[in-house]
């Protein structure tokens, strides 16, 4: 379920890969302005996930289909 603007309610399409990229955004639609600055310690702990999970596929790849 994509997160809508409070504003004009139109789905973003927004993942947390592109938050922590650009955490300064607008809506496309009605131009809203968005601030989702989070500290470095929540990046970290992003990437880190991030890093891990894809370990996870690779490692399983062979015998498991990922999307």
């Amino acid at each position: 379920m994509s997160f809508p603007c409070p504003t004009c309610k139109n789905p973003l399409g927004l993942t947390l890969e592109f938050i922590i990229k650009h955490p300064i955004c607008l809506c496309p639609n009605c131009n809203t302005s968005f601030n989702f600055t989070v500290n470095d310690d929540i990046k970290k702990t992003y990437r880190e996930t991030m890093s891990e999970i894809n370990n996870i596929k690779n490692k399983h790849k062979a015998i498991a289909k990922f999307n």
